[in-house]
């Protein structure tokens, strides 16, 4: 990562996700099996081991997808802003959540979610996404929002590292495909202190059942 984040990879990272989302991304992906309720029990479990639900808070979802963990979030909390790359996720979001009786979310596009989100955030949420991005734009969401944090506030957030050599020099390649990008600890704690933010702690778990094995960190950011 650098800090002179250059604005064409973060356009064309958003792009190859818009294209993977036209084409029916969440309903043909073998993991998902369409847009389908999953529980919600591992995302409200992964907030509670750093931090307990309030009936106040303002979160902020990266990467939500069609609302599957906001659908269990979203009664917990105050409202839910939910980023995401396209329209046509976001639209799918908003219907998800409509079906489920969820009314405290606003859906905000990728491209102006620096203008969008307000001051005043208490919560920074995102799994199953950060492997997806390159990391000029993890870095961007996390100084951004960063700033607009609360002083309680905090980012709570799901990293892969996978194990194989050269994997944590790796980057996502800007063409449509679906990548898998590695955070070792060191580059963790290095985010957090180029964006403004304390690497406070992590929960770390092996995915033995996976080929080459991988870790998944669950971290906890704090102003």
């Amino acid at each position: 990562m650098t800090d002179t984040l250059d604005a064409q990879p973060r356009r064309s990272n958003l792009e190859q996700w818009k294209r993977l989302h036209e084409s029916d991304y969440f309903e043909s992906h073998p993991s998902y099996h369409g847009l389908r309720d999953f529980g919600g029990h591992n995302e409200i479990a992964a907030i509670e081991m750093f931090t307990a639900f309030q009936s106040s808070m303002r979160v902020v979802v990266i990467g939500c997808g069609y609302g599957r963990e906001t659908a269990h979030i979203a009664p917990r909390v105050a409202h839910v802003y939910g980023i995401e790359v396209s329209e046509i996720i976001l639209d799918k979001a908003v219907r998800y959540l409509a079906e489920r009786h969820v009314a405290n979310f606003t859906p905000v596009l990728a491209e102006r979610y620096a203008s969008e989100i307000p001051d005043g955030i208490d919560l920074v949420f995102s799994v199953a996404c950060m492997q997806f991005i390159t990391r000029d734009l993890v870095f961007d969401y996390f100084a951004t929002l960063a700033r607009k944090l609360t002083p309680a506030g905090m980012f709570i957030v799901q990293f892969i590292e996978e194990l194989e050599p050269g994997a944590a020099n790796r980057d996502a390649e800007l063409r449509v495909y679906e990548p898998s990008v590695s955070w070792t600890l060191p580059q963790l704690f290095d985010l957090a202190a180029r964006s403004g933010l304390q690497f406070r702690h992590t929960r770390t778990y092996p995915m033995v059942e996976v080929t080459p094995p991988r870790l998944w960190h669950w971290v906890w950011f704090t102003p």
